[in-house]
């Protein structure tokens, strides 16, 4: 795939990693349909630039010097704060994390700032399969992806979403334990797009602990 940052300048464009690449690329696309230029987005990813990260540690390992620059290209707010700079934004630029869970994180992130008085907020979800060594941590497929929405509260009558934390117990009990052919993210976008998708569960992450920091989420459609 082949992507038109030509409106990017040449030095700071050599600076975006492909992962970067694809994230800035969607953003400015959204960017182009929203209501004001400047405004809050949300960055949400489980892993980050994990390429980056890498290279980092096997040059410490080798005892070269590490590059500020690298560094502060490497940390997982670094995409989102590139792309700040190249538009001169000032509104909120956050990253978040939350494992499986990193859509939600996400969403909720920005019903945070919606209710504090912003009209629309951005979010965008990307990630990239590991690389090796740390390919064997996968636990879902992997595939790597980028896309970017904007989300406003919904007004009386106005079709939407819910998004909802579900008890442990449901977590247990009711839920679909389904092998996914998507990564998370990737099955979120799929429910945001399609319309006669009713609801859309986060997994269950198989180690107890992390599901016990993510929990489990549920999406609804509300077409009223």
């Amino acid at each position: 795939m082949t992507l038109d940052l030509s409106h990017i300048p040449a030095m700071a464009r050599r600076r975006l990693g492909t992962q970067a690449r694809w994230a800035v690329s969607v953003v400015d696309a959204v960017l182009a349909e929203a209501a004001q230029a400047d405004l809050p987005i949300v960055w949400a990813s489980r892993y980050g630039d994990a390429e980056k990260s890498l290279a980092l540690l096997r040059d410490l390992v080798a005892g070269e010097p590490l590059s500020p620059t690298a560094f502060g290209l490497s940390v997982h707010n670094g995409i989102g704060a590139q792309h700040s700079i190249l538009r001169g934004m000032r509104a909120n630029a956050v990253c978040v994390a939350s494992m499986h869970a990193a859509p939600e994180a996400g969403v909720m992130e920005a019903l945070g700032l919606l209710h504090d008085g912003a009209a629309e907020v951005m979010v965008v979800c990307y990630d990239s399969p590991l690389p090796a060594p740390y390919e064997c941590f996968h636990d879902e497929p992997a595939l790597p992806f980028a896309w970017a929405v904007l989300l406003a509260l919904a007004e009386p009558g106005e079709p939407g979403f819910t998004l909802q934390a579900l008890p442990a117990a449901t977590c247990e009990t009711c839920v679909p334990k389904s092998v996914p052919h998507l990564p998370h993210g990737l099955e979120v976008l799929q429910f945001l797009l399609h319309d006669q998708q009713a609801r859309l569960y986060s997994p269950q992450a198989r180690d107890a602990r992390a599901q016990a920091g993510t929990g489990q989420w549920l999406w609804e459609r509300c077409h009223d």
